[in-house]
């Protein structure tokens, strides 16, 4: 039988340590657990400098074929966010608080916040979030809640979000033409 090593190790400081019973199950959970704490007292890595200091040039706007893409997305957070522009682009200018967009899409306000937080993660994924931004507006409240966050679309933009939802990428580029039925 091997020899068990004496505690704490010959060795080790042992000032400001305390030696505690634990359970063998819960061994390795407090090895995790302690290591976890330590990894959150070091020090991380210096970023480096980037290459290309300078900036690509911003683009001007979302196009219908991002928008399109953006609405054939197939997580929870993508038909969360579809829904809200749908509803942003029935009412353009108007500003909706979050209770607005749970009202018009049908979805609980817990799912509207949630996907507006993990949007920002989806747009800086997939898309040029750098040079776009989102594809809605986001500003202080109306008079009646000024500490609420609101959200619109301008006019353009829900035009195109419309014309994102309706036309087929074959139909995309031809001026007039109808939707598929």
């Amino acid at each position: 039988m091997p020899t068990l090593p004496s505690y704490p190790p010959s060795g080790t400081p042992t000032e400001g340590m305390v030696l505690v019973a634990v359970p063998l199950a819960y061994v390795p959970h407090v090895a995790r657990l302690l290591a976890d704490l330590d990894a959150r007292h070091r020090v991380g890595p210096v970023p480096r400098r980037r290459a290309d200091p300078t900036p690509h040039p911003a683009e001007s706007d979302w196009t219908v074929e991002d928008l399109r893409r953006l609405s054939q997305g197939r997580s929870a957070t993508h038909r969360t966010v579809a829904a809200v522009l749908d509803a942003l682009a029935a009412d353009p200018e108007r500003l909706f608080t979050v209770a607005d967009l749970a009202e018009a899409t049908g979805r609980p306000r817990k799912k509207i916040i949630g996907a507006m937080a993990g949007l920002t993660r989806l747009l800086k994924a997939h898309y040029n979030y750098a040079g776009r931004g989102f594809p809605f507006d986001r500003m202080p409240g109306r008079p009646e809640s000024p500490r609420e966050l609101c959200y619109t679309m301008d006019r353009v933009r829900a035009a195109r979000w419309r014309e994102a939802q309706h036309r087929g990428p074959e139909t995309a580029g031809k001026v007039g033409a109808q939707p598929d039925l």
